[in-house]
């Protein structure tokens, strides 16, 4: 496999025909992934523009963490099926659209493939919650909800869907292993709260899963919201995105030091979320998931204190208040979304 770096990329593009011989080029390497390298690649000349992502055997953080390069594979089949299924509804998020990306071309050889980029002035979603920026954030959360929402209920108890989509190799390796297991060998006394948690990702196959749902992952720009890095999507249980996608607005409202800023945000998540998925899902399947996304934000919560990935803006002073919360939902489980919701505001109130 040619290692494709910021240097190397050139090399690469004109040895693929992509690039010619005397053709200007930028590239820069985007910030935020551990598990691949993803450049941006522009050629001044003709002011194309497009991403080029390369799966990386050994992962970039503190710990021994490695999967194999071939779930880059999956990445692209779950972009694919993702475009057919998202389809927001305006009225619910002020004629925000979201979007996923379009892949371009890829490489078998190499592992690695090329997708539209988003446009020059977007930016994260983690960027501007870290930044304070709040002024769409209200918008953003209703069309984050709509977008997970398409991808769930699109493909509910689709058989077709779920035999296409039934490995989880990948998702076994970059999240089951490194966020809950890992967590429990580190702290045994916590098996009895994680192994159901484990066993409930097998027992619960309703839908896709993107695995990955975050604001880091949610690029933004006036009216749109892409979202992005789908290499862990299988198809499972829907509550791990939604406490995955919860423990980020948590941790964020626990970082903030002021009560209300980022809580407020899960609400108009739901709102727009709940509706959505209700439509392809039957009233005790909606309630069975709402008593598991908690156990999920639970599992989630310490592993992002406690696992291989610790989240990197949390001062260590705050790890102590983020094991409680988890401690209050794992002992005393929610039995619906309101319920859960009651508690997190109480513990971080």
């Amino acid at each position: 496999m040619f290692e494709i770096t910021p240097l190397t990329a050139g090399e690469y593009l004109r040895a693929g025909g992509r690039l010619g011989l005397h053709e200007p080029l930028l590239v820069r390497e985007l910030a935020g992934g551990v598990s691949n390298i993803v450049l941006l690649v522009e050629f001044p000349a003709s002011g194309e523009r497009f991403v080029l992502k390369q799966a990386r055997g050994r992962l970039r953080v503190a710990a021994d963490w490695r999967c194999p390069v071939e779930r880059i594979w999956r990445e692209i089949d779950m972009l694919t099926i993702c475009q057919e299924l998202v389809s927001p509804s305006p009225a619910a998020s002020d004629n925000w659209q979201a979007l996923v990306p379009e892949i371009l071309w890829e490489d078998r050889e190499n592992f690695c493939y090329a997708m539209s980029a988003a446009p020059v002035h977007h930016r994260t979603w983690k960027e501007c919650l870290l930044g304070r920026n709040l002024d769409d954030a209200r918008w953003i959360a209703a069309a984050a909800g709509e977008l997970l929402a398409s991808l769930h209920a699109g493909s509910w108890r689709q058989p077709a869907i779920a035999a296409a989509f039934a490995d989880r190799t990948y998702f076994e390796a970059l999240r089951v292993d490194p966020y809950y297991r890992y967590v429990v060998r580190e702290r045994p006394q916590l098996a009895s709260y994680f192994e159901p948690l484990i066993d409930s990702l097998t027992e619960h196959r309703w839908s896709l899963v993107h695995g990955d749902f975050s604001p880091k992952n949610l690029l933004v720009w006036p009216q749109h919201l892409l979202l992005i890095d789908f290499e862990v999507g299988h198809f499972g249980d829907p509550a791990f995105d939604l406490g995955f996608f919860l423990t980020h607005l948590v941790l964020k409202e626990i970082w903030s030091g002021s009560r209300g800023q980022y809580l407020p945000l899960v609400t108009e998540f739901w709102r727009s979320y709940r509706p959505r998925v209700a439509q392809a899902a039957s009233e005790s399947e909606l309630i069975a998931l709402e008593r598991r996304i908690f156990q999920h934000l639970a599992g989630c919560l310490l592993a992002r204190v406690d696992g291989k990935s610790p989240v990197e803006y949390l001062q260590s002073t705050a790890a102590p208040r983020v094991r409680n919360l988890a401690n209050n939902l794992f002992t005393a489980p929610p039995h619906c979304w309101d319920s859960g919701l009651a508690l997190v505001e109480h513990a971080l109130g």
